[in-house]
Formats: C-alpha cells, structure tokens, sequence
C-alpha cells in the first residue's frame, strides 16, 4: 500500500460501513444507513456521504457489495439488498465524484481477501470462505490468487444443490444449500419444531440463529437438534467444496460461525466421514477472525494492488 491510505467502503442493505485504512489497519471509521428503500439515487448519496469524510487523504476507493458484480468494468449488475440496482455503473459514478481510482467487488469476495491477508486464512495460498447470514455467500483465492470466473460470478456457495428435490430457494430453483442453512430457514424450522415440541426457544418474541445456539448450549433438545441438522448441510456443501477446490483452509464466517463447538465439531466430524481421501489430505474448517471488519480490509486491499 501506498503511504496516503485508501478508503475501504462495505455497502449492505442496511448499513453503509467505510473507513479510512492505512497500512492494513483502520484509522477512523463511520456507519451510514443505506435507506435501500429510498430508490439507488439515494442510495449513492448515502454512498458517497460515506466516502466523503476520508477521501482528501486516499490514494484511492475499495468497494465491497452484495451481489452479481462486473469488477473488471465496475459495474453492479444486480444487488439483492438494493432495489433497483441494475447495470449500474458504480466504478464511473464514483471515479467522476472523487477523481480517484476505484475498484468494485462482490463484498463476500472482499471478505475472503481481508481473512487471507490479515485475518484467519493469513498464510494460505488455497482458501475458501462462505458467509452464513440471510443468504450463503462464498468465495475462493487458488493458488494466491482471488477467483472470481469468467463473468466475475464465482463462489455462488448458497446456490450449490445439495438436493436435486429439495425445497425451493428464493431464487426458485430446488434443493440448494441456502434454502437449508439460510438464517430465514433456520428460524422457520426452529418455530415449526416448537409448535409440536416443548423448547426454551418458545420464550423469545424473535428468534435468530444465535439465540438457537445459545439455547443449544443450554441444554435445549430442539435447539440442539436444529444445529444437528444445519450442521449436517453446512458439511455436505463443505465436502462438496474441498473436493472441487482443495483448499487448505475452510472459512465459516457470519454470525452463526460464533456458534463455536456445537457448530464447528459436527461439521468437521461429518467432513472427514464424507471426503474421499480425507486423512491424505490438510485442510482446516474454522471460523472467521475479523468481524465486520473484512470486507473493508479487503476492499482496500483490492484497490491498493488493482489501482
């Protein structure tokens, strides 16, 4: 990285995250609400609000989204968290407002990057990580190299089939891994069980996928039983992952991957019950390291060496 800095910016649905980065590590930082409601040209006000504050002291812009991302022509084809955004051309928008060079990736994408080079994956040259949230999201550096594919869509981790007749996903097709292991799956499964079946969970107004572990911890059988099974699914797909990648490392991240033991210790138990090959091969399965952090560190990183 170069002495001035760079502005790392982590565009959500909710939130809009950025922050001045130095040298891998973050100087000042602010938090803006994305009003996704509001229509994309309120949006990228909020957006360049959000870079504002930094941008006199950067060499350059990182930007992590969610979605189906064009980073060579910094184009955001389609974000599910944003209405609206389609085809829209954030890198020349951007580079217009603030004359500094620009880069634009898939934000699970800048995550993967933050964790390989500062966080859990520091070291690896073969990696992959997926985002447990409101959907599964994944991404993969091989051989040193971040993989993005020829149209700058890989990783789609959540939309792997793990059951050609399984439910359907949200995106209408059948059997695929989010549809099991997305946070809206896990509490729907969590309130049809306590309706046939006693548990602890029935005295939350709302029910996450962190209080169902909680509640596994505390002896609950319901909760329990649920991240026996969610558990089971992660590892099918982390099976599936090894196999076609090889990675050394296998990164959990989002905010189920707090779970700890009770989700980590069935996943690699089944893994290595399930992978050809397992005790030739060395791998890890473990959780993320920085938090919401990640994916700005990785944006930045991306900018610092694609500027």
């Amino acid at each position: 990285m170069t002495k001035k800095g760079f502005v790392g910016i982590d565009i959500g649905g909710t939130n809009i995250k950025s922050a001045f980065v130095k040298n891998g590590q973050i100087k000042k930082r602010i938090r803006l609400p994305t009003n996704a409601r509001q229509g994309h040209k309120i949006v990228l006000a909020q957006i360049k609000s959000a870079i504002k504050p930094f941008v006199k002291q950067a060499s350059g812009i990182g930007v992590g989204i969610a979605g189906i991302i064009d980073s060579v022509r910094g184009i955001v084809r389609y974000s599910p968290n944003l209405p609206g955004w389609n085809n829209i051309q954030l890198k020349k928008i951007l580079r217009e407002e603030f004359r500094r060079p620009i880069e634009i990736l898939n934000d699970v994408n800048a995550v993967c990057l933050g964790e390989w080079k500062y966080g859990a994956a520091k070291g690896y040259d073969n990696v992959f990580l997926f985002t447990l949230g409101t959907g599964v999201g994944g991404a993969a550096i091989c051989e040193g190299v971040p993989l993005f594919g020829e149209n700058g869509f890989a990783g789609e981790f959540g939309h792997t089939v793990i059951k050609y007749d399984g439910p359907q996903c949200s995106c209408l097709n059948y059997g695929h891994l989010e549809r099991y292991v997305g946070a809206r799956y896990i509490v729907a499964r969590a309130k049809r069980k306590i309706k046939r079946n006693f548990s602890s969970l029935r005295k939350f107004r709302t029910i996450t996928p962190e209080i169902i572990a909680q509640e596994a911890k505390k002896g609950d059988r319901i909760s329990w039983e649920i991240f026996s099974e969610i558990s089971y699914f992660i590892a099918i797909g982390i099976t599936n992952i090894i196999v076609l990648f090889d990675p050394a490392v296998v990164i959990i991240a989002g905010g189920i991957s707090g779970a700890g033991r009770i989700l980590f210790a069935p996943i690699r138990k089944i893994v290595k019950e399930k992978l050809m090959g397992a005790k030739y091969r060395n791998y890890k399965i473990i959780p993320a390291k920085l938090g919401d952090d990640a994916g700005i560190l990785g944006a930045v990183y991306y900018a610092s060496t694609n500027s």
